[in-house]
C-alpha cells in the first residue's frame, strides 16, 4: 500500500477528490510540488510561459517599465513563484533600471525547497514567503503575477446522471486507488446552479470551490491601487462546461511531457491540473470594484504589452542580420507566440484598480483592436 492510500484509510478509506488532488500536490513529504527539483521547465514535466523562455520576463520588464513611467516605481509579487526563475528574468531585463521600476519584490511559494532555492538565487533582493498575507500589505502601486496557478487548486469532481449530480471521490479499495460515487454535496451541486451550468447525463466536469476565495485574498492584499495578471488555461463557465468540447472535463495530468487523463496513477509524480473558471475570477473581482483591462491569448498579451519594441531593443527587429543568434532567439519568440500550443492555448487576464488600472488602459498596447484601427486611420 502507497503513501497515498495509508493516508485516505487513516480518513475513513476515502475522500473527496479536492482532498486527494491536496495531498498528491501538496502533501509536505511526498507531493508532487514537495520535491526538491522544479516540475517545469524542459527537464521536467511540463512548460511554463516564464520558464519557456527568457523573452515572456523581457516583455513583462518592458510592460512594468511603461506603468513605473506613470506611478513611480512598483511593488511586483509573482504568486507560485518556484525556482525564482521570472523574477530572476525580470530583474536581468531590467538591469540598471531596476531601482527605477521595482520598489519591492515578493514571491510566494508553498514548497519549501523552492523557498530556499528562491532565496539563493535571489540573494535577499525579494521577501520570500509561504503565503501572500505573510508579506507586509504596500502602500503603492502593485502589481501581482500568477502564472499557472489557479489551475492547480484542488477541485471537486462530479458526473451527471438522469435527473441527479453525483461526485466522484477517490477510495481504497484493496489496497489499490478507485472511484466512488456519492450524491452531490450541497455547495457543489450549488456551485453548478450559481454558474447556471446544467450537464448532460454521463458528462464529467470539474468545480474549484476555492477560486473565488483564492483569488479574493489576493485582491484584498494587492490594495487600491493595483493590477493582477493572471496567465492560466481556462474558459468562461458556457464553454467550459460545454458537453460537446468537454464532455470528459478538464482535469489533464503531465509527467515528462506526456499527457495523461488518469490523476489515480502514481499520485505525487505526476502534475494534476484542471481549467480554470473564469467567471468565477472575474465575479469576485467585479465585487470588490475592480475593472478588467482584458482577455486575451498569450501570443495577442505579448504582442499587445510591446514584444516587437523589446526585440527591436535586443537588434532583432526585422532589419537585424540573419545569423545564429537571430535565428535563435527568433525561435524562442516563436515558442511563445505558437498558435497550436501556448501561444493560443494560455490565456492572460488583467484585473485593475485604481492609478494603475486607469494608467494600464490607457497605453496602447492595452486598448482593444477597434480602438487601435481608429487611431491608426486618423
Amino acid at each position: 500500500m502507497g503513501w497515498i492510500e495509508r493516508i485516505i484509510e487513516d480518513r475513513g478509506g476515502e475522500v473527496s477528490f479536492a482532498e486527494f488532488m491536496e495531498l498528491a500536490l501538496y502533501d509536505p513529504d511526498h507531493g508532487y510540488y514537495s520535491g526538491s527539483e522544479p516540475r517545469y521547465g524542459r527537464r521536467g514535466d511540463f512548460l511554463t510561459a516564464p520558464t519557456a523562455s527568457l523573452w515572456y520576463a523581457r516583455v513583462l520588464a518592458g510592460f512594468l517599465t511603461r506603468l513605473a513611467g506613470g506611478t513611480g516605481p512598483v511593488t511586483f509579487v509573482d504568486l507560485a513563484a518556484g525556482d525564482g526563475s521570472l523574477l530572476a528574468g525580470v530583474s536581468e531585463a531590467l538591469g540598471e533600471r531596476g531601482a527605477d521600476v521595482l520598489i519591492r519584490r515578493v514571491a510566494v511559494e508553498r514548497s519549501p525547497a523552492m523557498r530556499g532555492r528562491l532565496a539563493r538565487r535571489l540573494q535577499g533582493t525579494a521577501d520570500v514567503v509561504t503565503d501572500l498575507w505573510e508579506a507586509k500589505q504596500p502602500s503603492g502601486p502593485v502589481v501581482v503575477h500568477a502564472s499557472e496557478l489557479y489551475d492547480a487548486l484542488p477541485v471537486e469532481r462530479v458526473i451527471a446522471g438522469n435527473d441527479e449530480l453525483n461526485e466522484l471521490w477517490v477510495a481504497v479499495v484493496d489496497g489499490s486507488l478507485g472511484w466512488k460515487q456519492r450524491p452531490a454535496r450541497e455547495n457543489v451541486a450549488g456551485y453548478f446552479s450559481e454558474h447556471r451550468v446544467k450537464l448532460d447525463p454521463g458528462q464529467v466536469a470539474e468545480a474549484c470551490l476555492s477560486a473565488q476565495d483564492v483569488h479574493g485574498r489576493h485582491l484584498q492584499w494587492a490594495g487600491d491601487d493595483a493590477l493582477v495578471l493572471i496567465l492560466d488555461y481556462g474558459y468562461e463557465a458556457r464553454r467550459l462546461y460545454d458537453a460537446r468540447g468537454r464532455g470528459q472535463g478538464s482535469l489533464a495530468c503531465f509527467h515528462r511531457h506526456q499527457l495523461s487523463r488518469d490523476p489515480l496513477e502514481s499520485p505525487g509524480e505526476q502534475d494534476i491540473t484542471a481549467h480554470v473558471n473564469w467567471d468565477d475570477i472575474r465575479m469576485v473581482a467585479r465585487e470588490g470594484g475592480w475593472h478588467e483591462i482584458g482577455l486575451w491569448p498569450l501570443a495577442e498579451f505579448l504582442i499587445r504589452a510591446g514584444l516587437a519594441e523589446v526585440a527591436e531593443a535586443f537588434d532583432l527587429g526585422m532589419e537585424a542580420p540573419m545569423n545564429a543568434r537571430t535565428i535563435r532567439e527568433r525561435q524562442e519568440i516563436k515558442r511563445l507566440l505558437d498558435p497550436e500550443g501556448m501561444g493560443s492555448d494560455l490565456k492572460m487576464l488583467i484585473q485593475g484598480r485604481g492609478r494603475l488600472a486607469a494608467l494600464s488602459s490607457q497605453l496602447r498596447c492595452m486598448q482593444n483592436s477597434e480602438e487601435n484601427a481608429t487611431k491608426r486611420g486618423r
